[in-house]
């Protein structure tokens, strides 16, 4: 083979790796040309998180989370966040109670008259705490007045042919 057809074949070569290049380069220059919320918001779909980006991108923490509920919201998930935010120490409980409905097969509908008759009892162990409360009270006020009951300074009730209910009254 003479060297005619073979420069040839590497001129076509440097040709194509020249645009292979070039295309590489434009490819470059358009991922810098976007915005930075842009490109947090492709970093954010291949599963970066915020601390991630906050340093991929070199933006401060609180931007990197305002680029974050951002996302969230694009891709309606933000109550998601905001539901974890507010009660991430309450997620274990919540997922129990979400495996008792599903062993239980309870419908959405009887959640909420399970619900219901949770706040009765509630209210109901509110009662009873109330009432023997005041029943120690009113034993502690029977114990006193016994015990004073005795005594020669004690109020004696006025008699009267006629009862007056005022006097009793406090």
């Amino acid at each position: 083979m003479s060297f005619g057809p073979i420069s040839k074949i590497i001129k076509s070569y440097d040709k194509k790796v020249q645009l292979d290049k070039k295309k590489e380069n434009n490819q470059q220059k358009t991922t810098q040309k976007k915005s930075l919320s842009s490109r947090a918001f492709i970093l954010f779909r291949k599963g970066k998180n915020p601390s991630q980006i906050k340093v991929l991108l070199d933006i401060p923490f609180k931007k990197a989370m305002l680029f974050w509920v951002q996302y969230l919201k694009s891709i309606r998930m933000f109550e998601c966040f905001e539901l974890y935010v507010e009660h991430s120490y309450d997620i274990p409980t919540l997922l129990s109670i979400a495996t008792f409905i599903k062993r239980n097969e309870i419908s959405g509908n009887n959640i909420v008259n399970i619900l219901r008759t949770a706040n009765d009892v509630n209210n109901l162990n509110q009662t009873y705490y109330n009432l023997k409360t005041g029943i120690k009270n009113l034993e502690q006020k029977r114990m006193f007045l016994q015990y004073y009951s005795n005594s020669s300074y004690s109020l004696q009730p006025l008699p009267s042919n006629k009862m007056n209910y005022n006097y009793y009254r406090y």
